[in-house]
Formats: structure tokens, C-alpha cells, sequence
């Protein structure tokens, strides 16, 4: 039963264009209306959603509400599995970013006071949670955990147009038209690939998809079969090839037909690993991006209990 003694609201103020810090008095006032009376916080940069959520666990709170996009759920996500408490602690969802992927799992997640609903109302559900290993901007190798989906290829250097985009458009449309200038940018990384320690060879890659969830990029369904509690990764791999037979695969991105293609290979499995032979290969973590590979990752089964997700997904 959820118990609002025991809740905290992490907000990003920048979230949405900068919609949340706008008209914070507001969206605070309607959380509190359905939640009760919750404590509330704004980040204020990149890296407090992690600072203040692993705080708050160690101060007592058992349910950790991210009031964001993509970005803040998966720090809040490290500071929760960070804490060693996991198991105990739970996850809300409130939208509020350009992509908005990981919420399209959680019926009723879709406005501010039906998605207050769900959170005082839904049970948690154990969910899955990945980790990722990889190479930081600055040259260094960090790990993270993530809940959505993290990429390697041209994933990330989409991220980076995007966030360096003035445009207020929405996050199909913005994330459609980065992809599209990505692809002048973007020289096809050559990487080997081993699922479970079995080598799957080498491969020129538009982007590799380490998945959890189904949705990224502001509505891509790059992995239309995902479920978030069976323990295992869909990895989706999408081989460079021309714009003129890489467009069709981008369009049924939305629909999820892009996996009949003969340029798309998948795989499933618990322990993914990535060498970089050639070029760069871009990372995205949750539409955040942090460095570039190579890479690892790992799944971590059930490890996380997240409010409302639905059943169709577990």
C-alpha cells in the first residue's frame, strides 16, 4: 500500500523544455492532490537524480517517484540498485521528457493525475534491470545500471543531436529528423558480438540494441517481443546498409515489422559483449550519451519493482 511518509518526488525542472521548472507550484499542487502529502525535490544538473535518490533510501524512503523523461528514471534506477535495498525499494513513473519510452509499459502513464492514480493505486512488479560497462567521454571505463534500452552505434550520436537541438517539436518528430542527420554523419562501426559467450561473428552496424523494454527514441519499437521480467535481453542488430534500403527498416522502426527485415538479426540472452574493430560506436543509455564502446552488459533478473507496469509486458 502505498504510504506517502515513506515517498519522495524527484523532479527534473528541465524536463520537457523546461516545462516542469515552469510550472512547478502547479504540477506540485496536482501530484499531492492524488499522492498526499509526499516530499518533493528538483534536481538541479546532470547526476542529482542519482545523489538524491541514493540520500533519500539511505534516509528511509521505500518509494522513489521520478517526475521526468528517460534520462532521470535511469539515474533514479542506479541509485536504487546502487543502495543495496533494491528488493525492497519501489519506482514510480511520472512523464514529463521528450522520449518518454520506458512509460509506454505502464498503463494509464500517459497524464500527470492518471499516472498519480497508478502510482498510489497499482502494485509493483519485480522487474528486470540491466548494467552496461563501457567507455566514458573522457576516456575512462564506467558501468551503470539501466531500465529501458542501450544501443551502440548510431544511437548515441542521435542522442547528442538531440540534446543539442533548440527544437520544441515533440519526440517522434525530433527524434526522426536527428536519425535523419545522424545518418550524413554516422561512418558504420565494425564490432564482433558474443551472446552468452557464443560468438555471433562480425558485423558493420547501424545500431546495436541491448533491450529490456520494447520502446526508445521517442516511439522506435526496436524490440517488439521484449518482456521486462523473463531474465533476458533482446539484442537487435541493425546492419549498416544504403539509405535507400535502410529506410523502410527505419519507418517499420514504428511499428515493429523492422525485425522481418534481412537487415535486422536478433538474438536473446543474459550476457551480451562488444568489441569495436572499426569506427566508433556511439553509446546510448536510456536516451543518454555518456561514451562510447566497447561494451558489456549484463542482466540482473527481477531486481527492481516498478509501480504499474503491465501484465502484457512482464
Amino acid at each position: 500500500m502505498f504510504d506517502p511518509s515513506r515517498a519522495l518526488v524527484i523532479a527534473n525542472p528541465m524536463a520537457r523544455h523546461g516545462f516542469v521548472g515552469d510550472n512547478w507550484p502547479a504540477l506540485s499542487e496536482q501530484i499531492r492532490s492524488v499522492l498526499g502529502p509526499v516530499d518533493l525535490q528538483l534536481t538541479a544538473s546532470r547526476g542529482d537524480g542519482l545523489r538524491i535518490g541514493r540520500e533519500a533510501i539511505a534516509n528511509g524512503v521505500r518509494t522513489i517517484i521520478s517526475f521526468g523523461g528517460d534520462g532521470t528514471h535511469s539515474e533514479i534506477v542506479d541509485s536504487i540498485m546502487e543502495s543495496g535495498v533494491n528488493e525492497e525499494v519501489t519506482l514510480g513513473i511520472l512523464h514529463a521528457g521528450t522520449g518518454g519510452d520506458f512509460r509506454k509499459m505502464i498503463p494509464g502513464a500517459d497524464e500527470l493525475a492518471s499516472a498519480c492514480t497508478v502510482i498510489r493505486e497499482k502494485p509493483a512488479v519485480p522487474t528486470d534491470v540491466g548494467w552496461v560497462q563501457y567507455v566514458h567521454d573522457e576516456g575512462h571505463t564506467e558501468s551503470r545500471f539501466f531500465i529501458n534500452i542501450a544501443s551502440m552505434g548510431m544511437g548515441g550520436l542521435v542522442d547528442r543531436i538531440v540534446g543539442a537541438s533548440p527544437s520544441k517539436s515533440g519526440g517522434k518528430a525530433k527524434y526522426f529528423k536527428a536519425v535523419l542527420r545522424a545518418q550524413m554523419k554516422y561512418k558504420p562501426a565494425r564490432i564482433r558480438l558474443r551472446v552468452d559467450g557464443k560468438d555471433e561473428g562480425e558485423h558493420d552496424i547501424s545500431n546495436l540494441c541491448v533491450c529490456n523494454g520494447r520502446w526508445a527514441g521517442g516511439g522506435m519499437m526496436f524490440a517488439p517481443q521484449a518482456r521486462v521480467a523473463d531474465g533476458l535481453f533482446d539484442v537487435i542488430l541493425l546492419h549498416a546498409t544504403s539509405t535507400l534500403r535502410g529506410l523502410p527498416v527505419m519507418l517499420g522502426l514504428y511499428k515493429g515489422t523492422h525485425v522481418r527485415s534481412a537487415v535486422v538479426s536478433t538474438y536473446r540472452g543474459k550476457h551480451v559483449e562488444v568489441e569495436i574493430l572499426a569506427n566508433t560506436a556511439w553509446m546510448d543509455i536510456d536516451g543518454e550519451a555518456p561514451g562510447v564502446g566497447p561494451a558489456e552488459f549484463r542482466i540482473h533478473d527481477r531486481a527492481l519493482r516498478v509501480i504499474g507496469i503491465g501484465a502484457e509486458f512482464v
